[in-house]
């Protein structure tokens, strides 16, 4: 797929979309060789001198499972955006620990070894169990082209199926119907773990070159007067700096279109889904092609240093450490004032809120698996069996714990506001994977 699929784009938008993207990266990059260049001397250091590792406050995490390991397997109607208006057709989901969602024409194919025959990434995607919601979401995130439209009678099709909408960032939407609604809530079980990883995996490696990124992302979001770029890092890194270009590019594209999108509302919405998704495969080929480039560089860069770094370390370092005790002194005594009036008097129902349903979800977890191996000590009484229940344990289902924890997103709205947070997604997602690993 690339731009072409889309009819509305010419080569002049196209090659417009990619002065952009041009524009945006070679911004980011200057932040980017400069946090490279400060993440590798602290890997130097951390070679030279291995900080001692603290004694961990929480059970020793779960070991890495198979990515072959199937979450979820069965037969399910499914239709993509692109078949919109027409009849939902039978198809194998398979949902493995690799966390993608694979689509297969059926459950022969699949037997024989054949790829599947879509592959969804699921990062940044927002899940719906009812048709209104995913309708209104879709239609809030084209209004610009929509205009007020009427509705046209044919794109309403309703089911008396048990329905998942999955919403993916700039590559449309799906839908999943079941029959029953047991069949829907393993499916969704995991649908929201193949999410919850997608998201954040990516930020759990600490080398020195993903943090490059992430602190390299801040600066460049700051740069642009944007504070919450935390938020923002879900998914891979060029997924992230793609979501990024894209917030820059829409608005351009919805004033070069909204003029030549034209017919009822259905068509409006896949006619701009469809410039959308071209537009991003553009954006994302043009990004991982550069980050790669520019990673290289920072690495050849790096090594060819390496040597001059390790015989000046101590130097380099004491620098360091004099120029930030000036910079504390010159920031200190505005930073506690700023913090004294903005953040303390919060700490306090920030701190509740969180307490209240994170502890809650870890809480009713470590009831939920006290009370399977109670369980299962009882039935086996100590024999040899005992071990083969409890490496069942790994499959309980926590899902009534991790919506604790999600009921955080509502109480947090007013914190939100005040402190001018767009979503409180990648916490929730944290604090469930802190759950899942223990």
């Amino acid at each position: 797929m690339g731009a072409s699929s889309s009819g509305l784009l010419d080569e002049a938008k196209i090659n417009h979309i990619k002065g952009l993207v041009e524009k945006s990266f070679q911004s980011f990059s200057v932040f980017y060789c400069q946090q490279y260049a400060i993440t590798y001397l602290e890997y130097i250091h951390q070679e030279v001198e291995p900080k001692k590792e603290g004694r961990g406050l929480l059970l020793t995490h779960r070991p890495k499972y198979d990515p072959e390991e199937v979450l979820y397997q069965g037969t399910v109607k499914f239709s993509c955006w692109e078949e919109q208006g027409k009849k939902c057709r039978d198809r194998c989901i398979v949902l493995r620990r690799d966390f993608k969602v694979e689509i297969h024409d059926s459950m022969e194919t699949l037997s024989r070894g054949c790829a599947p025959k879509l592959v969804l990434q699921p990062a940044g995607g927002i899940v719906f169990t009812s048709e209104e919601e995913s309708r209104a979401y879709l239609e809030k995130s084209c209004a610009a082209i929509l205009n007020g439209v009427k509705e046209d009678s044919s794109s309403v099709a309703s089911s008396s199926d048990e329905s998942v909408y999955l919403h993916l960032p700039h590559t449309g939407h799906s839908c999943f119907l079941f029959q029953q609604e047991e069949e829907r809530d393993r499916f969704l079980s995991g649908l929201k773990t193949c999410i919850r990883h997608r998201n954040l995996d990516s930020w759990r490696d600490s080398s020195h070159e993903s943090q490059a990124f992430a602190r390299a992302f801040c600066l460049y979001q700051q740069d642009k007067g944007c504070y919450e770029s935390w938020e923002k890092l879900l998914g891979t890194e060029e997924q992230v700096l793609a979501s990024q270009v894209m917030e820059e590019v829409l608005p351009w594209l919805h004033s070069q279109l909204q003029s030549k999108v034209k017919g009822k509302k259905t068509e409006r919405i896949r006619q701009w889904l469809a410039t959308v998704q071209a537009t991003y495969t553009l954006v994302l080929e043009q990004l991982t092609a550069a980050l790669e480039v520019q990673r290289e560089e920072c690495r050849q860069t790096a090594s060819a240093s390496q040597a001059l770094i390790r015989s000046n370390l101590d130097q380099i370092l004491s620098s360091h450490s004099f120029l930030e005790q000036k910079v504390r002194v010159c920031i200190c005594e505005e930073a506690k004032e700023v913090c004294s009036e903005s953040v303390i008097p919060y700490m306090s129902s920030i701190l509740e809120v969180l307490t209240e349903h994170i502890g809650a979800g870890i809480l009713g977890m470590q009831h939920t698996l006290k009370t399977q191996m109670n369980s299962a000590f009882s039935v086996t009484n100590g024999t040899e069996d005992t071990q083969k229940v409890l490496s069942s344990l790994r499959s309980v289902s926590l899902d009534q714990n991790y919506r604790q924890v999600e009921n955080l997103s509502e109480k947090l709205e007013a914190l939100k506001q005040r402190f001018g947070l767009s979503s409180a997604q990648r916490l929730v997602h944290s604090a469930q994977l802190e759950m899942e690993q223990v």
